[in-house]
Order: C-alpha cells, then structure tokens, then sequence
C-alpha cells in the first residue's frame, strides 16, 4: 500500500490541486495505511500527523525525496480532505 500511496501522491503533486481528485485519493489511502497502526482514525490527529511531515526533517525529506514540496502538498490535501481548506 505504502507504494502505491507514493505513486498516487506524486501523481496528485504534478497535477498541482491538493483538492483534486488524485490528492483526494492518496489522502484517503494514507487514511487506509493509518488504519493498520492506528486503533481509532480522527480528521484532527491525520491533520497533526500531516503537519509534522512538514516540521520534522526527516519525514519532510521522505516525502520530498523525488519531489520536493510533496510533504506539504500532501499536509494541504489532508487539510482539505477535513474540510478545514478549500
């Protein structure tokens, strides 16, 4: 799953709309690969989680790795994702 995830948010990232179909859908299987670690899913807690891919280095260079600015692409989509942005 964690492949495909990276796959769609790459995808979602060259298509440049965090609330765009591509970003929705890797937002909704970065939900899905939460699940497996996660007991209980909240909107605010994968917000938090997103945003500390962006503060925290290493995760930051994770996901920027081939592109970078996916970190904070992926924190905008889940932001939206919550409805807390359009």
């Amino acid at each position: 799953m964690g492949e495909e995830l990276l796959e769609v948010l790459n995808a979602a990232f060259q298509a440049g709309d965090p609330a765009g179909d591509l970003a929705q859908e890797a937002v909704k299987l970065h939900r899905q690969w939460l699940s497996y670690y996660w007991h209980s899913y909240s909107k605010e807690a994968h917000i938090g989680l997103a945003q500390m891919y962006v503060d925290d280095e290493r995760f930051r260079a994770y996901y920027d790795q081939k592109q970078p600015g996916t970190a904070a692409f992926l924190r905008d989509a889940v932001l939206v994702f919550a409805g807390k942005k359009k």
